[in-house]
């Protein structure tokens, strides 16, 4: 997904997936990321916010800039929970945030961020870092240097056998 946050906006209050993942890639701006209503990171552009499931976040813009950012939430039908009596107050230690030009890898459950592509290229979509181009792989077959690879991956439900 594609948000555009001006300084005047409110922003992307706080909520959590309680089934997913949610991951923020900043295209221009500065994002201001919040953690459990305890701690605040901060992203420029070309870095990732990377976060993990059920875990309270929202998205602010603090900056007088416009912040463009593209939010990955998996798996597709990744349901938002707002009402704060219900958010999970959670250790945040694992939310992080890297500069997307000094890091190879990054992998979670359901999506790997790299700097290089695999040799499968289904199910992978391609950040160009300069021009900011979105490309999706395996349709635009073109990779490039200076670039973010987003892969994403199927995640097999385990049936409970009583």
């Amino acid at each position: 997904m594609y948000f555009q946050i001006n300084s005047n906006d409110k922003g992307i209050e706080a909520h959590f997936h309680p089934f997913g993942e949610d991951h923020a890639f900043v295209l221009q701006g500065e994002l201001t990321y919040d953690i459990s209503f305890e701690r605040q990171i901060k992203a420029k552009e070309n870095s990732l916010v990377f976060g993990w499931t059920n875990y309270v976040h929202g998205y602010q813009n603090d900056s007088d800039q416009p912040l463009h950012i593209l939010v990955f939430a998996t798996p597709k039908n990744n349901p938002s929970i707002y009402e704060k009596n219900m958010l999970s107050m959670q250790n945040f230690i694992n939310i992080r945030t890297w500069d997307c030009s000094t890091f190879d890898e990054i992998r979670s459950e359901r999506i790997t961020f790299s700097a290089s592509h695999s040799k499968d290229l289904s199910d992978t979509v391609m950040i160009h870092l300069q021009s900011k181009k979105l490309i999706v792989l395996p349709n635009e077959i073109e990779t490039k240097d200076n670039a973010l690879y987003i892969t994403f991956h199927q995640v097999e439900k385990k049936l409970n056998k009583k």
